[in-house]
């Protein structure tokens, strides 16, 4: 599989544990596994502009497990997906998400890196997210 591939399969992937672990049922031991796919130097910067590095993330994640309802879900639209140089992807996508009937949308870039440790094989190096309209 190739790095684009794989970046891809990562999005998709990573925002499907996001459910299970946000609904509580995936269990304690999944986040570890789940944390290796970001880089030790990651940042994030959040729809609202405010730019977040990997402990956070990884610190929100942990504290944010079994806080959303059994019917909480999100759904990935992927748009984009390329090669920026030869170890480097980016991905584009759209994340819809349903919050106790409630939906909310926000396209997010990402860039992503290959290593042979992390789940998919590749690991979240940036990710920008801005808030969209929910069609």
């Amino acid at each position: 599989m190739d790095l684009i591939e794989k970046a891809k399969a990562e999005v998709v992937n990573r925002h499907s544990f996001f459910v299970e672990w946000f609904t509580g049922r995936a269990p304690e031991a999944e986040m570890e596994a789940s944390a290796r796919a970001f880089a030790a130097d990651m940042r994030m910067v959040e729809p609202d502009g405010s730019m977040i590095d990997a402990s956070q993330v990884k610190a929100m994640l942990r504290g944010a497990r079994g806080k959303r309802s059994e019917d909480f879900e999100i759904r990935v639209e992927l748009i984009e997906a390329r090669l920026v140089g030869s170890d480097a992807a980016l991905v584009v996508y759209d994340e819809h998400q349903v919050i106790d009937g409630a939906k909310t949308a926000r396209r997010s870039s990402a860039l992503f890196s290959a290593d042979k440790d992390a789940p998919e094989g590749v690991v979240w190096r940036h990710l920008q997210e801005t808030w969209i309209t929910e069609d």
